[in-house]
């Protein structure tokens, strides 16, 4: 085949149905193997692409034409599937040397590219109305990608709706200093299509906000079509991340530490290690002990190193640039490495045969590891025996086991779940099934005491996914396709002042307490621990300042998660760019 001919077609850019049959005749093609051809030859050009009117005139034609072809065609869902892929790797590329040249047709074209429109599962007004509703509720960004996918169509629906609708809410966010304005230009990104007016956008814009303001800045730049027009540590800044921290010195009490075998499992390469275990049988029951680490000598309520964990919220791995809530002090200090004299909060249950806590206790304690194993260590103890430690791992296992029977909610929830995080998690083997148990168990029993003791705490609550609900009261009819989509979305937990049933993990009252190295709230928790519980702190606290705090919670939560993908997204393009 004369891939010239092919060239020749493309760049004369008459797509007639008349051209289009002589096209499919001369390959024995059908539009769908055209689809593909198109592809093949679209990322072959880019491959070689020169800044030039002929270059931008071929990659425009050939988008162009899989628009066209894409709307003729009604895919099943591995097609669909197949075509985002190659529309994500292409636009990739495009980017990449839209970026390098400084050239806006370059950019037009991937951002058409985005604009194919595959599947077409729902009615178009309905769709709108739906999203509409769930971004008032400021429901989750994933969960908007995926019933946009449903139908793309949408974002050019009215004129743009979509579009309008976020882009006031935008620069009202902006006038009135509304955190949300994150949440609202990620959707200006998802929502921007090449047909929207840019001199009417950009007049709105400007008779509103200041240019000097770095979100009307970034609005500006979407209107032209740049949606990553920030580089990696250029979005850090955006999001008010603060890169170095120090704490030069802090006090560390002189205690005894209880002696009992205790390990760690965690990933290969692990610097913090928030969570150890302990077992032991007593008669038919076993008694386990869940350690968790205890930096809050190190860390006063609202000093300095306090606010800025606070603001950086959670460890984010991205390279070199990982974001990190305590200093490398602290973090070597308190982390539970081996054979160092660590505090620690100590939950010890007692578990019977059937998986059920007979009765459990916590404590401060001081203890030292005798072992960090890896996954794969510990994984290959339960074949390969150890006098140590495989007895224990065997039991921790067993434990487990019987925990995870009594709660068969969990696998549904963990499986929504991780096919919608951006760090998919894998959880079939021994050592993970240990770990994820045991951090589910004593976040719950932390939780239930504290609320039973009636200390002020903050909680992780799930309710119950009320989409399905929404789609069925507003009268919206959904194909099979678009049901799948429906039935699959995980709805995220939220952080709460009062008690409420964790629907996911079918749990009446939970928390996040096994990670206080790793994200601020679990810290926060241990100092609501020390003030109201065990009473060897003085903890500042008012309800109106802890309703706001955990309003704010829920708030930085989702700007970070937005942040890591935007991130991810831009050194990607700047691996391509290389």
């Amino acid at each position: 085949m004369n891939n010239d001919t092919f060239r020749d077609f493309i760049y004369d850019g008459d797509f007639s149905e008349e051209k289009i049959e002589n096209i499919k005749e001369y390959y024995n093609a059908s539009e769908k193997q055209l689809i593909r051809k198109t592809f093949n030859f679209l990322n072959g050009e880019i491959g070689v692409i020169k800044d030039n009117a002929f270059f931008e005139e071929i990659i425009s034609n050939s988008v162009e034409f899989l628009c066209l072809l894409c709307q003729n065609c009604e895919f099943n869902e591995e097609e669909v599937i197949i075509n985002r892929r190659r529309i994500k790797k292409t636009r990739e590329a495009l980017l990449a040397n839209a970026n390098k040249f400084y050239n806006t047709s370059f950019m037009d074209s991937a951002n058409r590219l985005d604009e194919i429109v595959l599947d077409k599962n729902i009615k178009l007004d309905d769709l709108k109305k739906l999203l509409i509703k769930l971004i008032d509720k400021k429901e989750d960004i994933n969960i908007i990608k995926k019933l946009l996918n449903t139908n793309k169509g949408v974002i050019l629906q009215d004129k743009n709706d979509l579009f309008d609708y976020v882009f006031d809410l935008s620069v009202d966010a902006i006038v009135n200093n509304d955190l949300y304005i994150y949440y609202y230009i990620s959707l200006l990104k998802i929502f921007y299509t090449s047909t929207i007016n840019k001199r009417e956008y950009l007049d709105r814009l400007n008779a509103k906000t200041d240019e000097t303001n770095q979100f009307a800045n970034e609005i500006y730049l979407i209107i032209f079509g740049v949606k990553r027009g920030l580089e990696p540590d250029e979005i850090l800044d955006k999001y008010g991340i603060i890169k170095d921290i120090s704490t030069p010195y802090f006090y560390i009490p002189n205690k005894e530490y209880y002696d009992e075998q205790i390990i760690t499992i965690d990933n290969e390469g692990t610097r913090l290690r928030d969570d150890a275990l302990s077992i032991r049988r007593e008669n038919d029951d076993y008694v386990v002990g869940i350690h968790i680490a205890d930096p809050t000598s190190a860390i006063r309520p609202n000093s300095i190193e306090d606010i800025i964990a606070r603001n950086n919220f959670k460890v984010l791995y991205l390279g070199e640039n990982s974001v990190r809530i305590l200093s490398p002090e602290v973090e070597n200090r308190f982390s539970l490495n081996e054979a160092q004299p660590r505090e620690v909060v100590s939950l010890y249950a007692i578990i019977d045969q059937y998986g059920h806590v007979k009765k459990y206790y916590i404590t401060e304690n001081v203890i030292s590891v005798t072992r960090n194993f890896s996954h794969d260590e510990s994984n290959d103890l339960f074949d390969n025996f150890d006098r140590d430690f495989t007895k224990p791992l065997k039991d921790l296992y067993d434990v487990a086991c019987l925990l995870d029977q009594n709660n068969p909610n969990k696998k549904l929830y963990w499986y929504k779940k991780d096919i919608s995080s951006f760090d998919k998690k894998i959880r079939d083997s021994k050592s993970d099934k240990i770990n994820s148990e045991l951090m589910v168990l004593y976040n719950k029993l932390i939780a239930t005491l504290m609320c039973n003791e009636s200390v002020p705490y903050v909680y992780r609550i799930q309710d119950p996914s009320y989409i399905q609900n929404l789609v069925r009261k507003m009268k919206i009819d959904v194909d099979e396709s678009t049901q799948k989509v429906i039935d699959r979305i995980y709805m995220d937990s939220k952080y709460s002042t009062t008690p409420r049933f964790h629907n996911g993990l079918h749990i009446p009252i939970y928390s996040h307490s096994t990670d206080p190295l790793r994200r601020y709230p679990d810290l926060y928790n241990l100092f609501l621990m020390h003030g109201f519980y065990f009473s060897d702190m003085d903890v500042p606290f008012t309800q109106e300042f802890f309703e706001e705090l955990v309003l704010y919670f829920n708030q930085r939560n989702m700007e970070l998660s937005l942040m890591e993908s935007e991130y991810e997204r831009a050194l990607k393009l700047q691996r391509v760019k290389k």
